[in-house]
């Protein structure tokens, strides 16, 4: 199996019609193999995804956890550090043409996935500042013409809300009042009651709502309860969110309101 490593000049003349998101979510099947070209393309895409603007600066994420099959890791991790370097080098050179800010010298890190299929792929996405005493920090300095004004990263950096894998952090789920709203998911593996905060939808086991479809991404989508009501956020899935038969990137829900999530339909019920 070849291990030639993909140079710049691939990534340059790649072509632009790569379609799909993945997760942040998960990549759609292709036809062949998982190439470091298409690996390219998407990381770019999820950091435009999952771009923060700040005051003065626009901030994308710097950390990419690539999810692959058995066969397709096997392959690519062969040649893994070069590899590694050459889509840090294209995500950096990315970030400065487009004029992001990153606010640490990105880390990309391969993962087998036993879950999916040859030419199938997953992108988990988080921004993380660097350690104030990192020495890396100083040598991801790049020339002043080429990258936008320097600016104080987040206190702490932050982190990507469609991160996949990671371990939640324990936090106080706000009790819920008397006159908050009520609201519950009806679908064919049951009913869900929507209790609290936030409830993340998807295939993932470490989802809120776990979903059997193999046609839903491992975080699909997430019901934020706001105010008096829910509010419907695709998490940049990779078939969709539709509601009432319109796709949605987000939504506020009705009584009624039929969810379509891969093949899988959720009925929305406002409850008294």
């Amino acid at each position: 199996m070849p291990q030639k490593k993909a140079t710049m000049g691939i990534f340059r003349k790649a072509n632009n019609k790569l379609e799909g998101a993945v997760e942040g979510a998960f990549g759609r099947a292709f036809k062949s193999s998982v190439q470091p070209v298409e690996l390219a393309h998407k990381l770019a895409k999820e950091m435009g995804d999952h771009k923060t603007v700040g005051v003065s600066n626009v901030y994308v994420p710097n950390e990419f956890d690539v999810y692959l099959g058995k066969d397709d890791y096997d392959h690519l991790v062969s040649f893994e550090d070069s590899l590694r370097q050459e889509l840090s080098n294209y995500v950096t050179a990315f970030a400065r043409r487009e004029g992001w800010t990153l606010v640490a010298p990105p880390r990309i890190d391969l993962h087998k996935d036993e879950d999916l299929r040859v030419g199938e792929f997953g992108i988990a996405t988080r921004t993380v500042s660097a350690p104030a005493d990192s020495s890396a920090a100083g040598a991801f300095a790049a020339p002043a013409a080429a990258v936008p004004p320097a600016a104080a990263a987040p206190p702490g950096g932050f982190i990507d809300q469609t991160v996949l894998y990671q371990e939640p952090v324990p936090a106080a789920t706000p009790a819920a009042t008397p006159s908050a709203a009520r609201g519950v998911l009806r679908g064919r593996q049951g009913d869900y009651q929507l209790t609290g905060a936030v409830t993340v939808i998807g295939r993932s086991r470490r989802c809120d709502i776990v979903l059997t479809d193999p046609n839903v991404s491992r975080q699909h989508a997430e019901i934020r309860r706001r105010d008096d009501g829910f509010m419907l956020v695709d998490l940049g899935s990779t078939n969709g969110t539709r509601v009432n038969r319109r796709d949605v990137k987000q939504v506020v829900l009705q009584h009624g309101d039929r969810i379509e999530l891969g093949t899988t339909e959720l009925l929305f019920e406002r409850q008294p």
